[in-house]
């Protein structure tokens, strides 16, 4: 699969393990964290794959923030990402019925992403990632999100486990990834479960950075697996590619490197 091996290939080259999340929110729709007023989103967008790819192994970008951006303008950015040769997720979180999941796939490999997350909840996994591989994309599903009300998918059980627990193995025999929290609600038993389930997957770890989360703990089970998603604490910096370097070396060093 080519977002496999574009990953693999990023990370060796790169020694990061560091996914940037472009979204980058309008003046206005929020009260901190937005561009400047009269910013372009698209060519910020394309500045920000230019000067970060050296520094980073993928890039993400959540559906809700390109609602204001055409298809030209996401081709162009997935092309961007291309250009320096890193894949690029679309952060979806697809959650429908099969004939409505494939019109969405259709239009994301148009669009020109490498992966995609997806929600397990309608319950349909096998499916959703079967058509995902038939349009190339890597399918990422949620496992045990960053986002603190995510603690109900450790305290509400199917049969005799987590529900968190049976979606990573539903995860491990159809899906590519999973999407596990390095936020504080997500502890090392948690951790330890997660990898008693789950094996040569990536795990996409959103939560470091303006959330906080503990690199250490999620780095001490998936070392070789993990990308960490770091949004905010790059894209609104003053010196975003200092940022990034600043992450990479704070990973290195956990690492002994």
């Amino acid at each position: 699969m080519e977002f496999i091996r574009l990953l693999e290939k990023s990370k060796e080259e790169t020694y990061s393990k560091i996914c940037v999340g472009l979204d980058l929110a309008i003046y206005g729709s929020r009260d901190k964290y937005v561009m400047d007023k009269n910013q372009d989103k698209t060519s910020t967008l394309l500045s920000l794959i230019t000067d970060l790819s050296n520094h980073c192994c993928a890039f993400k970008i959540n559906r809700q923030y390109i609602l204001d951006l055409t298809f030209n303008d996401i081709k162009q950015v997935t092309a961007k990402a291309h250009e320096f040769k890193r894949p690029i997720i679309i952060d979806h979180k697809l959650s429908d019925i099969g004939s409505t999941n494939q019109q969405a796939l259709f239009h994301m490999k148009q669009e020109g992403f490498d992966a995609l997350t997806a929600s397990p909840f309608p319950g349909n996994v096998k499916e959703v990632c079967s058509d995902g591989h038939n349009y190339d994309l890597a399918v990422i599903i949620l496992a045990l999100m960053s986002n603190p009300d995510a603690i109900w998918m450790k305290n509400s059980f199917f049969e005799t486990v987590p529900i968190f627990q049976h979606h990573c193995r539903l995860a491990n025999k159809y899906a590519d990834g999973i999407v596990v929290g390095a936020t504080g609600h997500v502890t090392v038993k948690d951790l330890a479960i997660i990898k008693e389930e789950i094996s040569d997957k990536v795990i996409l770890s959103p939560g470091i950075g303006a959330q906080g989360g503990n690199i250490h703990h999620v780095l001490s089970y998936f070392e070789n697996d993990v990308i960490f998603n770091v949004g905010r604490g790059v894209i609104y910096q003053k010196s975003p590619k200092n940022a990034l370097k600043e992450y990479n070396q704070q990973i290195q060093k956990l690492l002994g490197n």
